[in-house]
């Protein structure tokens, strides 16, 4: 069926936007293409938590981002022995992220106060950006967290 029958039809039924999408049909790869979707970016927090007395690394820590618990590609992380984890997280372009830290492993290694901390995002943290679309690039961020024990 010929398209501008297509755009009358879908005109008079008032799909107007609809309608016009079969002209950028007609143009791809020698125009502008119709995009949807949502911009994103991805963002890797390497983080290392350690004792703020002793300056020793804290095992079983768990690492948290406020506000993404069921965001496709993201799962919270523990410490290991090193006092060192990884978080990485798609998302949504966003110029701040509240990481929330919290010791789950009891007395085993110690024990600890929950704590947060907000890392800050530049638009010019952004690495390797795609050339077209919606995808803002990756963002690594170096994070050292010291915890302070709890007292009794």
């Amino acid at each position: 069926m010929n398209c501008k029958l297509i755009r009358w039809i879908l005109g008079i039924l008032g799909f107007s936007t609809v309608a016009s999408s079969c002209e950028v049909i007609e143009d791809i790869g020698r125009g502008p293409v119709a995009m949807y979707g949502c911009p994103s970016a991805d963002y890797v927090f390497n983080v290392e938590v350690l004792d703020s007395e002793s300056h020793a690394p804290i095992k079983g820590i768990k690492l948290d981002i406020s506000g993404y618990h069921n965001v496709y590609e993201y799962t919270s992380v523990t410490t290991s022995a090193d006092g060192k984890a990884t978080l990485r997280l798609n998302a949504f372009p966003n110029n701040s992220h509240t990481l929330l830290v919290e010791d789950v492993d009891g007395e085993e290694n110690g024990s600890y106060n929950s704590t947060s901390v907000i890392v800050s995002t530049d638009s010019n943290d952004y690495k390797n950006p795609g050339e077209h679309g919606w995808y803002e690039g990756t963002v690594t961020h170096d994070v050292l967290i010291e915890m302070t024990p709890k007292t009794e």
